[in-house]
């Protein structure tokens, strides 16, 4: 009988399947399966190991998923919030000899600042894009301005994310380009302007999920968005397409850390440089709108997806003002915390 034990021992602990936790950014859910990560089934096959993913719409929630009680052993976060990670000693540096296709990333993405500190990396990107703005070509023309979200012809059909990109895509509409800085007088024309937006009966939307409702249910017909969906609208029927206004975007690239407690370091570090490899970056392209970090992707693209990205152009990466921390982010939480009281106030009556 013990013996019979000890070998049912041994065989469920080879068979045991182990399980790597991820939380971040909810776009990154796969479609099908929104408690798993683009590029998971290929994964999950080749090393019997269990993905699951907890998708979040925002930074304050990937941080505090960070710091809580619950087993992470991955997050994918925004540029700005790798030093966050980092700086409360939540990041663990990577391996770069466990991440072959490392090599591979795009030259302003390989080795950046933003991952490295003290001579060790410790985030991997994974994609990137501006906020730009989205429109619904069955309704309008291409807009060529952020005031259009302003444009009293689509009262109740405009939305922005519920984030503090408002402050920053408003400010781009006012002509300021120090969205992160700005100053006193600045903020005050920029809560002016989103009262304004408030009494066009706009919309705020939570997430990514949250606006693609608000798009099958037909309510908006253009908002700011930080990633581009409109592959995904298509197929429900949906004519929307991306633009860079002319006032410029705010743009991110979101990585791959790993936990510095996690217990799968080894294996984290695979399912990284798994999820970079061009087929995976292929199927997160296609699913997102947003561009791959590995070049190499480029030759599984077709050319007008290639164009469609702008990967053609070899600079459009650093026309974006990429996100960045704010000296005074409590004014800004402040300015945000007033535009929403509004907003629900508005809302009840």
């Amino acid at each position: 009988m013990k013996l019979f034990i000890i070998l049912f021992l041994i065989i469920t602990s080879i068979n045991a399947q182990e399980t790597l936790k991820i939380a971040g950014w909810d776009v990154y859910s796969d479609p099908d399966n929104p408690s798993k990560t683009i590029g998971y089934e290929s994964f999950e096959k080749e090393f019997n190991i269990k993905i699951e993913f907890k998708p979040l719409s925002n930074l304050n929630d990937i941080v505090e998923a960070s710091e809580s009680s619950a087993d992470y052993d991955l997050f994918i976060i925004s540029n700005e919030g790798i030093s966050i990670l980092h700086d409360m000693e939540l990041a663990s540096p990577l391996n770069l000899n466990l991440l072959p296709e490392y090599q591979s990333l795009h030259p302003s993405l390989r080795y950046t600042k933003w991952g490295q500190f003290n001579g060790n990396v410790y985030a991997v990107p994974w994609a990137w894009g501006p906020t730009g703005l989205m429109y619904d070509a069955d309704v309008m023309s291409m807009p060529t301005s952020w005031n259009v979200l302003w444009d009293k012809k689509y009262i109740g059909k405009v939305a922005m994310w519920d984030d503090v990109s408002i402050i920053w895509t408003t400010a781009l509409s006012l002509g300021f380009k120090n969205v992160y800085s700005l100053t006193k007088s600045q903020l005050s024309k920029v809560k002016a302007k989103l009262l304004e937006f408030n009494k066009l009966k706009a919309h705020y939307y939570a997430g990514g999920g949250d606006e693609i409702n608000l798009i099958k249910d037909g309510k908006i017909v253009a908002y700011n968005s930080w990633y581009n969906p409109s592959a995904r609208l298509k197929k429900l029927g949906k004519n929307f397409s991306m633009n860079i206004p002319k006032e410029g975007a705010v743009g991110m690239f979101d990585s791959y850390m790993i936990r510095s407690d996690s217990k799968h370091k080894v294996l984290a570090h695979k399912y990284i440089n798994h999820q970079i490899m061009p087929n995976i970056q292929k199927s997160m392209t296609r699913i997102t709108g947003l561009a791959p970090s590995n070049i190499e992707t480029l030759g599984l693209l077709n050319r007008d997806e290639i164009k469609f990205l702008h990967l053609d152009e070899q600079d459009y990466f650093s026309k974006m003002i990429l996100w960045d921390h704010m000296p005074r982010k409590n004014l800004y939480e402040k300015l945000l915390n007033e535009i929403k009281k509004d907003y629900s106030s508005r809302t009840k009556n």
